[in-house]
């Protein structure tokens, strides 16, 4: 049996040797020297492409010690606003001629930390991060720091890493919505809070109870309750909510996923809505908009805030003066059949 050829990497040396010239040349050439003509350029850029050339990032960075990779980790792709926030972060990126390497930590600050270390080993020019909702000890970021590498945090920020911070106003975000409800006649709103830990959720919790203080209405134990937001936290909610001698008429979900699965759980039990209860979201999916009653939401803008992380961190990179250490970015108050009373 014949043993299966290997492949083997094309090199600077190949491309030497199909048009005759010297391997520096090809290099120069690959690396846009000025002292090499385009002409030259334009047909060794060829050849490269035609042999199927790739140049090594790693080998590349250690002689020009950059790499033109920014890292990107965030806790979820799928969730629609990181969606948004990555096309922001490679849009701005690509104009600037970065690439982007992207990581997804799915909510674990071990796989968070574990990300740092395959960004650093990548070399990357510089990170940007949304940190997870388990993220206390940021001690894993210190490497970039040590090593001058600019790290640019959105949304789930850390104060305590050095660099440009993106985020939205998430006491004005949650106050708007519970005020919302409070507006339609809701007299007992509850709360599905995230985790204390995170000033994110902290933030959003203190907006919910001073729209309440403002508008006099009483803030009950039972219907503030702090969670990881995860699909069972929410039905368990909806459980204990709906069991209570007054149950809420008006409920202000922590996030955008949580309030889909507090709508449908409310519905499996028999809940008009929002004839008998009015539900708003913070943070919006596009299927807010097509499930049945169409949910209400305070949008988060994923997008700008991505846009705005990576313009910072090019700055960043370039030593060029940063606008701010904090940015914050507009929220939009999005009322849906939810929360929308004829």
């Amino acid at each position: 049996m014949a043993l299966k050829e290997q492949k083997r990497e094309i090199t600077i040396n190949d491309i030497a040797k199909e048009l005759n010239i010297s391997p520096s040349t090809v290099s120069r050439a690959l690396n846009d020297n000025a002292k090499i003509s385009e002409a030259t350029k334009e047909k060794v850029k060829a050849v490269a492409q035609d042999l199927g050339y790739e140049l090594n990032l790693v080998a590349s960075s250690l002689s020009k010690n950059k790499t033109n990779v920014i890292g990107v980790i965030i806790p979820n792709i799928g969730s629609q606003f990181f969606a948004k926030a990555l096309s922001g972060i490679q849009e701005v990126a690509r104009a600037n001629g970065y690439n982007v390497i992207i990581c997804q930590t799915n909510e674990s600050v071990q796989q968070e930390v574990d990300m740092t270390r395959v960004m650093n080993s990548a070399r990357v020019d510089g990170l940007v991060c949304c940190l997870t909702m388990e993220t206390k000890d940021v001690g894993h970021f210190d490497v970039f720091r040590k090593k001058g590498i600019p790290v640019a945090m959105f949304d789930r920020v850390s104060y305590a890493v050095p660099g440009p911070k993106i985020v939205v106003d998430n006491y004005e975000a949650a106050y708007t919505a519970t005020e919302h409800l409070i507006n339609l006649g809701c007299k007992r709103v509850a709360h599905l809070a995230g985790t204390t830990s995170s000033k994110v959720f902290c933030d959003r919790t203190e907006g919910f109870k001073d729209a309440l203080q403002k508008n006099d209405l009483p803030l009950l134990p039972q219907y503030l309750l702090s969670s990881d937001l995860t699909e069972q936290d929410a039905r368990d909610a909806v459980r204990i909510w709906m069991n209570l001698p007054d149950k809420p008429d008006g409920i202000v979900a922590a996030s955008a996923s949580s309030g889909l699965i507090i709508s449908a759980a409310a519905k499996s039990a028999g809940v008009r809505l929002p004839e008998d209860l009015s539900i708003i979201s913070l943070g919006n999916e596009r299927c807010n908009e097509f499930v049945t009653p169409s949910l209400s939401a305070v949008d988060m803008p994923g997008y700008d805030m991505g846009k705005s992380a990576v313009e910072q961190l090019i700055k960043c990179i370039k030593s060029e003066k940063v606008d701010s250490s904090i940015t914050l970015k507009p929220i939009q108050l999005l009322i849906r059949n939810s929360s929308f009373k004829h």
